[in-house]
């Protein structure tokens, strides 16, 4: 009986704790950067860069491996041929939606999604 006691004891008082420790914690989220870019996004410079750094640095979008091909020579066909540009619904094209909540989210950050963004809303241009 005693046991049980200190059992049902122990519960009484571990569980609020337990409870409490999970609750407290925060997450701070960040909000991404709404400003709009001003300037001409080019493919070549601002972009190609991105895909360099992040996607194809390790072979996983190079030419031959995961499609679609990002690398300089082949990143801006590949991406059209793909359908991977929606030029009517630039937040949708499936390039943006698979960096900012996709497969590929973790590896790139909220000013390349926001340059990738401005890049597709200007018209996707293979400049």
């Amino acid at each position: 009986m005693k046991r049980r006691s200190l059992i049902n004891l122990a519960t009484f008082l571990l569980i609020p704790a337990f409870s409490a420790l999970i609750s407290s914690c925060e997450y701070e989220f960040v909000e991404p950067d709404q400003t709009p870019v001003t300037t001409e996004v080019s493919f070549a410079t601002d972009i190609v860069p991105i895909f360099n750094a992040s996607c194809n640095f390790a072979g996983c979008h190079a030419a031959g491996a995961v499609p679609p091909d990002l690398s300089p020579a082949g990143a801006y066909n590949s991406l059209i041929q793909l359908n991977q540009i929606n030029t009517d619904n630039p937040s949708g094209s499936l390039l943006y939606t698979s960096i900012t909540s996709g497969s590929m989210k973790s590896f790139s950050n909220a000013e390349q999604a926001k340059l990738i963004l401005a890049w597709i809303q200007q018209g996707a241009k293979n400049n």
